[in-house]
């Protein structure tokens, strides 16, 4: 099944040198959906579906807009956020030759 939201976070991850996308990105790539996690979590915890489907963007827009103050070196962001892209890409070729 073909998500759209995967080449947005690519795009944004490549482009705008967003870790955070990338790491989304990445795990998507690799079969391990960050959001659904983090949307499980919250329905465990009791939290309204409506806030369990709202968080989760909320919560990664708000990683992407700061994450500035976390990594603040600009070249390191873009080391960091290409090399996940990359790296995940490979891996998935990598696991797909290995299960072929």
């Amino acid at each position: 099944m073909f998500n759209p939201f995967a080449i947005s976070w690519f795009w944004r991850g490549l482009k705008g040198h967003s870790v955070t996308f990338a790491v989304l990105f990445a795990s998507l790539l690799l079969g391990w959906s960050v959001s659904s996690e983090l949307s499980h979590l919250l329905t465990r915890l009791g939290v309204h579906w409506l806030y369990v489907m709202i968080i989760p963007g909320v919560l990664f827009v708000w990683l992407a807009k700061h994450e500035d103050r976390f990594i603040r070196d600009e070249s390191r962001r873009k080391l960091y956020a290409r090399g996940l892209i990359v790296g995940s890409i490979l891996v998935a070729i990598l696991i797909a030759k290995l299960r072929a």
